[in-house]
């Protein structure tokens, strides 16, 4: 079995070298409806030309930043203080989605007794 590998000799050193950047953005569409997306461009000025060529029906764009390279953020090590406050924010996301459970089952709990109450 050959497998083929084409590999372009043509190409000029910066379109090796350049990457492309991935810039956040918030858009506010024609309906009122906000939300949050992400294009892969040169610079923020074409990232927000894509944006308004991607989505006809945009009202406005705001909030366009560069992400930084989330490779760095993963692999850096973190100071016995970040991790203190990492660990913090996940317990509170944690008590927070314990807490949203918590009132759901209440909320049945009502329901399924306002529904006994009716049949009675």
């Amino acid at each position: 079995m050959w497998t083929h590998i084409f590999i372009n000799t043509s190409m000029k050193i910066n379109e090796i070298t350049n990457t492309l950047k991935t810039y956040t953005a918030r858009v506010k569409l024609k309906n009122g409806t906000w939300v949050k997306t992400s294009v892969e461009a040169e610079n923020s000025n074409q990232a927000m030309q894509l944006l308004k060529h991607l989505y006809l029906s945009v009202s406005s764009v705001i909030e366009i930043t560069e992400q930084e390279d989330e490779l760095d953020e993963a692999t850096a090590t973190k100071t016995p203080q970040q991790l203190q406050v990492q660990s913090l924010a996940d317990q509170e996301a944690k008590i927070k989605q314990q807490k949203k459970q918590l009132l759901a089952r209440q909320a049945m709990t009502k329901a399924q007794e306002k529904l006994r109450d009716a049949n009675l």
